[in-house]
């Protein structure tokens, strides 16, 4: 049997290339190993290491203020740099206690993109998801300033959401990064408010831009201020690393995320996935496992196979798991999947 385990990361808790092994550790057979993002945590790595390329570290700001270390990636002979924001926003950079959505800055992203610059590349990737901020981008416009005319920016979204509005990045995204009822209402007018400013400056309306609501609206801003080219996320990491020869002659694709719900519908890794796999085969079986799950009903109407919930309710206290009992539970999981499978 071949199986292709093609898992985005499990945030706080795996990586994508940990959560792979960890699934993979627990299967027989041919086992193809993909680890995919969508745009958030783990893009850098899987674009480096699809293209070829080498790997960069700068000191930057954290959403904090604080600095840290950030890697990003040079590949096409250092013409071309990818960077994911996340690597400088992200929420794994706080302690849940740290969530500050609406002081949290997006600054040291426009300082990965300046020293991106100084590199002399020419063109810019950038992955957007996974980020603790909520600023609109204004902290990397502040650090950016006016980029070089020649040098062309691709945005890679991992949520396709407008900015503003009910269905918008404040109410989508803000409780997961410590915003409460008021604190989204607050954050909704904010962006409002840039969404009118840009649009007198520009003459852009901020929610025709695709993905303009992704990380914290840092979309929005790359769209409508730099002129960045949008593009969804898992689409292009997919091409990047051939998905389709990966796939051609498997039996069984398994993918997953830390938490499938509706959102997961929106263009993360396993509905990117799950719609590549449709358009070349009918018949092969995709089945989602992720930490928590939400709305299984609608994921399954979508075209899952399964939807599978690897972490006991009494084990999960909101904050993410740590390393050892991520990768037990999915591993778990995976060997009870691959007995029911071998039953029938």
């Amino acid at each position: 049997m071949k199986i292709l385990l093609a898992l985005d990361s499990f945030k706080g808790s795996l990586t994508a290339r940990e959560a792979v092994e960890a699934a993979a550790s627990a299967l027989d057979g041919d086992i193809v190993r993909l680890p995919l993002s969508d745009g958030g945590e783990g893009f850098t790595e899987c674009m480096v290491e699809a293209l070829g390329g080498v790997f960069r570290t700068v000191r930057v700001h954290d959403p904090l203020g604080r600095q840290v270390n950030a890697r990003y990636g040079l590949v096409q002979g250092g013409r071309t740099a990818v960077i994911e924001t996340a690597a400088a926003g992200g929420l794994t950079l706080l302690n849940p206690s740290e969530l500050d959505p609406w002081n949290a800055s997006s600054f040291g992203v426009g300082e990965m993109i300046l020293d991106a610059v100084n590199q002399d590349v020419e063109e810019i990737c950038i992955g957007l998801g996974g980020t603790a901020v909520m600023d609109g981008g204004s902290g990397m416009l502040d650090a950016v300033g006016t980029l070089p005319a020649p040098i062309r920016i691709h945005a890679f979204f991992d949520a396709d959401v407008p900015l503003t509005g009910p269905r918008g990045a404040a109410y989508v995204f803000g409780p997961q990064k410590g915003a409460d009822a008021e604190m989204v209402l607050r954050l909704d007018k904010r962006f409002r408010d840039l969404s009118r400013s840009w649009k007198d400056q520009y003459g852009v309306d901020a929610d025709k831009i695709p993905g303009a609501g992704a990380a914290g609206g840092i979309g929005a801003a790359l769209g409508v201020c730099l002129r960045a080219q949008m593009h969804p996320g898992i689409d292009s990491v997919l091409d990047a690393v051939g998905f389709g020869g990966r796939l051609d002659g498997s039996d069984l694709v398994i993918t997953g995320e830390g938490k499938a719900d509706l959102q997961t519908l929106t263009g993360k890794v396993p509905y990117g996935v799950l719609r590549q796999v449709r358009r070349l085969s009918a018949d092969i079986p995709v089945i989602l496992v992720a930490g928590r799950v939400e709305d299984k009903a609608a994921l399954l109407e979508a075209g899952f196979t399964d939807v599978i919930r690897i972490t006991p309710e009494n084990e999960f206290d909101g904050k993410g798991m740590e390393k050892e009992v991520a990768a037990g539970n999915l591993k778990r999981a995976v060997q009870d999947l691959q007995h029911l499978r071998n039953q029938h």
